[in-house]
């Protein structure tokens, strides 16, 4: 009897971690990445990342963009309220936005989750499709192994594109 208590206390102790684990690794636009929120407070962020980051101030002085060697998050936050503004994970498949979003998706299947109404942004390497109004933007490589997918997702206040990345 005592052994069946300990196995199921066990089975149920990994499927609590494995639905904590899940819902750590949701990215949903305009509103967080891995439970880091858009509008919280960049000491928040940093309680559940970890100290180990690198912080350097926008070249506006608005801005401070904090940056996990060990992890692929980037964070921006407001310089003085310290609110969250910006948060981007790259190079990895660890996180999943609410429609099934992952790094290394094709960019069609962004198109199709997400709809063709985008702002493209185009450079040598890069396509960044930015779905402003819904406050989520893809990075899909244009060359070598991830040529064609997404290698990089940003959540950010929707609507703030612009004034968040050229700030």
């Amino acid at each position: 009897m005592r052994r069946t208590l300990i196995i199921a206390t066990t089975l149920m102790a990994l499927s609590l971690a494995t639905a904590s684990a899940q819902t750590s690794a949701a990215i949903v636009a305009g509103q967080s990445i891995g439970g880091v929120r858009i509008g919280g407070n960049v000491n928040e962020a940093i309680g559940s990342l970890g100290s180990l980051f690198d912080r350097e101030d926008s070249t506006s002085g608005k801005y401070v963009f904090y940056d996990w060697p060990l992890k692929p998050f980037l964070i921006i936050a407001e310089k003085e309220s310290g609110r969250v503004v910006l948060v981007a994970v790259a190079f990895t498949d660890g996180y999943r936005t609410d429609k099934g979003i992952a790094g290394g998706s094709e960019r069609q299947a962004v198109v199709t989750a997400y709809g063709g109404e985008f702002e493209a942004i185009e450079n040598q390497s890069h396509t960044r499709l930015v779905y402003n109004p819904q406050g989520i933007a893809f990075f899909v490589a244009k060359t070598g192994v991830m040529g064609g997918k997404v290698y990089q997702i940003v959540v950010f206040l929707p609507g703030q594109w612009k004034e968040v990345t050229e700030g």
